[in-house]
């Protein structure tokens, strides 16, 4: 024996489209409410949004004698520079330029495309009576405080950076000479006026 089920009215096609969506809302609230529980009951713009992050996609590995665009946060330009110290040995510099005057690491306004050092990394800088490293050794800093960059309108970047030199080959990894990156927050975007407290 066969059942029929009669043919959908359009008026039951908008009641069951209606229901759908009235369910598909009390999930969605319930997936909100489950979302501040674990945010510690703060609403969503207490925190961080995604286009605030500044950082490098990772650490960058580069040759001596080479010079890579580690990202672009706003006004600033963040960049790494790798080559040989009168002793042929590797260093590293993290580096940032302003397409616009910018005090830089706290050095006072300079113009627009100027380069300013962040840090330097090399075996020789990293030496102490505590880490005696040799020549060729692996050496890597990471920045215990931020660098500020402020540009003339306001526009504010804070990165901490991490730079080393001599990546051993080993494991699946090839040797490299330099790596560096970064990431942190920008805040004073175009449409955006600043971080929430």
């Amino acid at each position: 024996m066969k059942i029929r089920f009669p043919r959908p009215t359009p008026s039951m096609a908008i009641g069951l489209t209606a229901l759908f969506v009235a369910l598909g809302g009390t999930s969605y609230a319930a997936i909100t409410a489950n979302n501040a529980k674990h945010l510690g009951g703060a609403p969503p713009s207490f925190y961080l949004q995604y286009r605030h992050f500044a950082y490098s996609h990772g650490e960058a590995f580069i040759k001596a004698g080479q010079t890579v665009t580690l990202g672009r946060n706003g006004h600033f330009t963040f960049f790494a520079a790798c080559s040989k110290d009168g002793k042929g040995q590797n260093k590293v510099s993290f580096e940032v330029r302003a397409n616009t005057t910018a005090d830089l690491d706290g050095g006072g306004p300079v113009p627009a495309g100027t380069d300013v050092v962040i840090h330097r990394d090399s075996d020789a800088l990293d030496r102490t009576a505590a880490n005696p490293l040799s020549p060729g050794a692996f050496a890597q800093v990471a920045s215990a405080s931020s660098s500020t960059e402020i540009a003339s309108d306001g526009q504010q970047a804070d990165v901490f950076y991490n730079d080393g030199v001599n990546w051993p080959a080993g494991n699946g990894s090839s040797h490299h000479d330099c790596f560096a990156g970064y990431n942190g927050w920008i805040a004073g975007l175009p449409g955006v006026p600043g971080l929430p407290g």
